[in-house]
Order: structure tokens, then sequence, then C-alpha cells
């Protein structure tokens, strides 16, 4: 069975291997690619990507949620999310979310989150979701904080990731910031 979440205006589901395309348009875009934490830089590692994304949908005790976004009324792939569960501590899981430029700066990204934010503390009964952006991109720190997510502090230079340094926003929502929205 495919787990999927609704969004207002997309669907967020379980990869399969027809993504696999997809997701090579996505990692190959520098535009994307700019500020994404996570190494997607070779046909070897998308398709492993994608091979963790479908094995692990599989799990009885899923702890990683890797989700195409999809619009509902074509299918088009929109991008795709993280949801993942800290297997040392079961209470907490990090968001992310990848979006193809198209579905930039339209409110995808906030609808996406309160979708996760909503997932996390209500069926999952997390104590805990937080959320990460490199320094340099302001607009998913502004979706972050958009959301509720509480600005957690900076890990300076701590990666070198593709050309440089980068420095990572921390943010987090606990369980009863969320229920006091």
């Amino acid at each position: 069975m495919v787990f999927s979440l609704n969004t207002r205006r997309l669907v967020l589901e379980d990869m399969n291997d027809r993504d696999l395309a997809a997701m090579n348009g996505i990692a190959r875009d520098p535009r994307v690619m700019k500020y994404v934490l996570i190494w997607l830089e070779n046909d070897e590692q998308i398709a492993g990507f994608v091979q963790h994304a479908i094995e692990e949908a599989g799990q009885p005790d899923r702890h990683d949620y890797v989700l195409a976004i999809r619009e509902p009324a074509t299918g088009g792939f929109a991008g795709f999310v993280l949801f993942e569960i800290d297997p040392d501590e079961q209470t907490t899981a990090e968001a992310g979310c990848i979006l193809r430029p198209e579905y930039w700066k339209a409110g995808y990204a906030t609808e996406i989150l309160r979708a996760l934010l909503a997932f996390g503390f209500g069926t999952l009964s997390l104590h805990r979701v937080y959320a990460k952006c490199d320094q340099e991109n302001h607009a998913s720190a502004h979706v972050l904080e958009k959301c509720g997510l509480a600005y957690e502090g900076t890990l300076r230079e701590h990666v070198w990731l593709r050309d440089h340094w980068r420095s990572t926003r921390y943010y987090g929502m606990l369980a009863d910031e969320y229920r006091a929205r």
C-alpha cells in the first residue's frame, strides 16, 4: 500500500521506480541543488537515494519518509520531501522539502511543511520536529519561520559541499508549541 499525505494542492506519496528520471532532473539542476545539504551528484547516488526511498517505504518500522511531491490531476513530479525519524530518539524527526523551480514562490513549501508538522505531531505523536537550511537560503528560512519553527542556532562552516564550506541554520518546534498554534 502506498503511503500518502494530501495538502490543499498536492499529494505527497511514496516514491517508485518511475521517479528516477525526475530525480535525475532535480539533482542535475544547479538552481535546485545550490542549497541542498545532501549528496546527489552522480547516477549512482541518485539511484541509491530513490532505491532507499522505495525500500524504506516497505519497512514495518519505518523511520524515513522520502516522498514524491505530485500534482493530483496529472501526477506530475514537483519535487520530494524528507521526513526522517531519528533512530536514536524516536520522538524526534527532521523535515525537508526540495521543489522544482517552477513551484517556487507559490506557497507550496509552506503548505508541505504544515502537512508534515500535522503528520508528525498528530499521527506519529512526536515530541519535536526540526528542519535545517543553508545559511544563505533565505527563502527556506522564511518558510520555516512562517510555519512557527523557532531558530535554534547555526553550525558554522561544518560541511564542505560542492564548492565551499557550508553553514547550516537549525529550526525546531515542540509538540506543545504546535498544539498552542
